[in-house]
């Protein structure tokens, strides 16, 4: 009786641990959940409220009626009142929406293109010194870009290049691609040899072999590492703030922080601008996470 009772005991102890442990877990992602998402519900709710209700005290959490005048300025201009903010900086948040698409897909297309051939270079053909080479390049990635913008900044003055956005995709491309190639290789190296042996011996060339073979097995590695590049070039914040100065060619992470006046800030625009802005990356992960997780996780066993 005494032996039944120790056991039943035991299990409910061992019971009232796992209901203990899931709650925990519970709290957990509901911790972690709220967290990532309050910020921006916080930006969103922002965008759409009033100034006095963005003053308020306690704060109004859900605006009503909602106020989308803020998106209406930043996409169609309009003058506001009581305000230091001129049509000019609106304008001016516009033309960066177009400069980071242009920048970001720029950057982009050129990192996927030499990403691939250097990609595949590093995982198939006996390089000099082999992953030493790769290694060196990643030591790019390590080296922050605050060093390099003055020695840069001073060459490209010299020569006349500043406030072009050919520049900036250069720089940025520069940054980027050494991650760029990391990625492409590691998947490269999950794609079987035999593909490839196979193609030889029909006689395709390394060239048509990598355009017909290669590239449409690693399409979910492409996709990450584009999905990867753009989002870091749209977000990109120290180059274009460097080298752009008119305008028309700023990026839109750089207009947002030309709303912030001297003596009054417009938190309203801000949030609105800061909605507007996210919306590409967000759009891009949502639609190709699967790609994007397929591409990351490729290479985490094999190179």
């Amino acid at each position: 009786m005494i032996a039944r009772m120790e056991i039943g005991g035991l299990l409910a102890a061992r019971r009232w641990r796992r209901i203990l442990a899931a709650l925990f877990q519970i709290l957990l992602v509901v911790g972690v959940f709220l967290f990532i998402t309050l910020p921006l519900a916080w930006l969103v709710i922002s965008s759409i409220a009033s100034p006095a209700d963005l003053l308020s005290i306690p704060p109004r959490w859900i605006p009503w009626p909602p106020d989308f005048s803020n998106y209406s300025h930043l996409l169609f201009g309009g003058e506001i009142e009581g305000t230091t903010l001129t049509t000019v900086t609106l304008r001016a948040f516009r033309f960066s929406l177009r400069n980071s698409m242009i920048v970001a897909s720029g950057v982009t297309a050129l990192c996927l293109l030499f990403g691939v051939l250097a990609g595949y270079a590093f995982a198939r053909l006996q390089m000099p010194l082999g992953d030493r080479l790769l290694y060196l390049f990643l030591l790019v990635q390590m080296v922050p870009v605050i060093v390099l913008l003055i020695p840069m900044f001073l060459v490209m003055s010299r020569f006349g290049l500043l406030d072009r956005l050919e520049i900036v995709i250069l720089l940025l491309t520069a940054f980027h691609l050494p991650f760029v190639i990391w990625i492409l290789r590691s998947y490269f190296l999950s794609i079987p040899v035999d593909l490839e042996e196979a193609a030889l011996v029909d006689g395709a060339t390394r060239l048509q072999m990598l355009r017909h073979v290669i590239l449409p097995l690693a399409v979910p590695g492409l996709f990450a590492a584009g999905v990867y590049t753009f989002m870091q070039t749209w977000n990109a914040f120290m180059i274009p703030l460097i080298f752009t100065s008119s305008e028309t060619k700023r990026t839109v992470t750089v207009a947002i922080a030309m709303f912030i006046g001297r003596h009054y800030t417009e938190y309203g625009l801000i949030s609105a601008a800061g909605v507007l802005a996210s919306l590409p990356p967000a759009l891009l992960a949502i639609f190709f996470q699967r790609y994007l997780l397929a591409g990351l996780t490729a290479g985490a066993v094999k190179g």
